[in-house]
């Protein structure tokens, strides 16, 4: 009976240990095809066809699905995949507390658990699905998607002082047999402090506000007749970037006069992703002190495809103001989570080094080696993160009063050339010639071998 329950086990292991990772090669194959070359396109049918087959991951799939339809011009198909990401997303936070027993991610890793989401990433998906309907000249979706983007980023901080803080101790309570509270909290705080200090340095993004999508949002509605509301998003977007463009929109939209403007949004880069690294804790049971093993995550620096943009034109040039690393506003999100993270952590490990204990007793010392070849397997460490986002943002404004050509340049090299003209009713636009008693709002996104250039309106 022992040697059954102890092949038993081993059967356990091996089916747990398939699950450990979390399609890690999967992942960097989308990221690869993603950025290498403009294949949007097989890009966005490569992780439609993940979202299918790899359910604990879909959620990511369908993010990355609809920023390469994005990216490929394929506006519905990036609204219908944004949609299935929104109600995954929405159903994975309604569920939240109900999942923190899940015992397989605690015996095994949080890899085998559904990937939820970063609140980061739910506010990007509505404010790109807001993007999807101003290139489909949708503006009453658009204000729909703004909406939900601006609302998610309120409620965020609500998420993360309640829901998180009950995670933290419920995850206590279930180790609490082995490990007290007060001593997951000491260990937490450790492990905080050595080796997630620098995290600290993004103080500026504590309440995960993006003032991309609050500056956005705002030009929106000031540009569709909603004044008091766009002017309370662009308060916003300034009250955290202190950007000199958005001090002077504020003025200007304060006291408007009959001028236009043309903004230019550029995004540029690799958004920061994790990795994993692992350190040794000592960890006290009741039956004695052990050195255990733990896996965790690390933000993993983003990477720029360019260092500057500027504007030129005829002989007089400007750069563009930096908006947003997103780097900062991730770290703030992450800090955040990293109790939970760590909790979780230290009560899976106490787990396992029980089951050790127990194997070694009950089904001797081959049970033993197996749990503790089990243990060390399965210390993975739930690195997942969408990687389709740009690592920085940068803004530039411009009144509608040039007969030059204007240049957008990347490094020195020109990336996009555009003409502002006065426009008659009548008129036929040529490309790349817009009309100067109108506002216009383009949208670039800079990679390494090309920008793609979009005009919102």
């Amino acid at each position: 009976m022992k040697r059954l329950y102890m092949w038993v086990f081993v059967v356990v292991v091996l089916g747990s240990l398939a699950g450990c990772t979390g399609n890690r090669e999967q992942l960097q194959r989308f990221d690869q095809i993603y950025y290498n070359g403009a294949q949007f396109s097989n890009a966005y049918l490569f992780s439609k066809k993940m979202a299918k087959k790899d359910h604990s991951n879909a959620l990511l799939w369908d993010l990355q699905q609809g920023m390469s339809a994005l990216m490929a011009g394929q506006y519905t198909n990036s609204i219908k995949a944004f949609n299935v990401a929104e109600l995954r997303y929405d159903r994975h936070r309604n569920l939240f507390g109900r999942s923190l027993g899940n015992v397989g991610a605690v015996l095994v890793n949080d890899n085998v658990r559904a990937y939820t989401g970063n609140v980061y990433e739910s506010v990007l998906l509505n404010y790109y699905k807001a993007i999807d309907y101003l290139l489909l000249q949708d503006p009453k979706d658009a204000r729909v998607e703004f909406n939900r983007a601006n609302d998610r980023q309120r409620r965020a901080k609500e998420f993360y002082n309640k829901e998180i803080r009950k995670a933290v101790e419920k995850m206590q309570q279930r180790g609490s047999n082995r490990l007290s509270a007060e001593q997951s909290n000491n260990q937490v705080q450790e492990i905080l402090n050595n080796e997630y200090s620098n995290l600290d340095d993004f103080y500026a993004y504590n309440d995960l506000i993006n003032p991309v999508v609050s500056y956005l949002s705002g030009l929106f509605f000031v540009e569709n007749n909603d004044l008091s509301k766009g002017l309370d998003y662009l308060k916003e977007a300034y009250g955290i970037s202190h950007s000199t463009t958005i001090g002077e929109d504020l003025i200007f939209f304060n006291h408007p006069t009959s001028a236009h403007f043309t903004w230019v949004f550029i995004e540029d880069g690799q958004q920061a992703t994790k990795k994993e690294f692992k350190i040794n804790i000592p960890l006290p049971l009741p039956n004695g002190i052990y050195d255990a093993s733990l896996a965790l995550p690390q933000l993993k620096e983003g990477v720029d495809f360019h260092s500057t943009f500027a504007l030129r034109v005829g002989q007089k040039q400007r750069n563009f103001e930096p908006l947003l690393l997103l780097d900062a506003l991730i770290a703030s999100e992450f800090k955040k989570q990293l109790p939970y993270i760590l909790t979780r952590a230290i009560t899976s490990t106490a787990l396992k080094v029980g089951l050790e204990a127990v194997s070694n007793q009950y089904l001797g010392v081959l049970g033993g080696l197996f749990s503790s070849i089990y243990a060390a397997a399965s210390t993975s460490a739930d690195i997942r993160s969408s990687a389709v986002f740009p690592h920085k943002f940068y803004i530039v404004r411009l009144r509608n009063t040039h007969k030059h050509t204007i240049h957008i340049l990347a490094d020195g090299q020109d990336i996009y050339n555009f003409r502002l003209v006065v426009c008659s009713p009548n008129i036929l636009l040529q490309p790349n010639t817009y009309c100067t008693n109108r506002d216009h709002v383009f949208y670039i996104r800079s990679f390494s071998n090309l920008s793609l250039v979009r005009a919102l309106w």
